[in-house]
């Protein structure tokens, strides 16, 4: 690492400890929280890592958060009719076709390559602008005659991120 370098890592290392500094100062004025309590030990066991070390922890859950989603993507066990999200999404993809929504009502199976960057959007199904993990929720619901994932759980994000991996080409 050269003299420069070193200076940008060392600037950083300072900045970052200024600011978490102050903002771990300004949240001890607020009354005990356990999510605030959670997101600072996070912030101090990801934030006080060496760079290098923070960036492969960083790159391996990021993986690891990918990884999963892509299982619970290709899980026919996820809901209780046999369908994983890959029957209708092949690869993230459409089958081409139809789904009928009830009697006399279908709509096109959608490709999901670009889908993430339109949410939150408003779904007639729902009445509401809602998340990816909420329409990620109805298909598991509607479709695979399963339970909604729990908002914020680790396999809602995990599927959430798979879904938003898959870019338009």
């Amino acid at each position: 690492m050269n003299k420069r370098s070193t200076l940008s890592v060392v600037s950083i290392g300072l900045a970052t400890s200024l600011l978490f500094g102050a903002f771990a100062s300004n949240l001890t004025a607020q009354e005990s929280n356990p999510m605030v309590e959670m997101a600072m030990a996070n912030m101090r066991k990801v934030m006080m890592m060496p760079q290098e070390e923070r960036m492969s922890y960083v790159m391996q859950a990021q993986a690891d958060s990918l990884s999963h989603g892509k299982a619970l993507f290709e899980d026919n066990g996820l809901g209780t009719n046999g369908q994983a999200c890959q029957s209708c999404h092949v690869g993230g993809r459409t089958t081409g076709g139809q789904v009928e929504m009830m009697p006399g009502m279908a709509m096109p199976i959608p490709d999901l390559h670009g889908v993430a960057g339109t949410f939150p959007k408003f779904k007639p199904g729902n009445d509401a602008v809602i998340t990816l993990s909420e329409m990620n929720n109805n298909c598991l619901v509607m479709f695979q005659a399963g339970q909604p994932l729990a908002l914020g759980s680790e396999d809602a994000r995990d599927l959430a991120s798979y879904v938003s991996s898959l870019t338009s080409d």
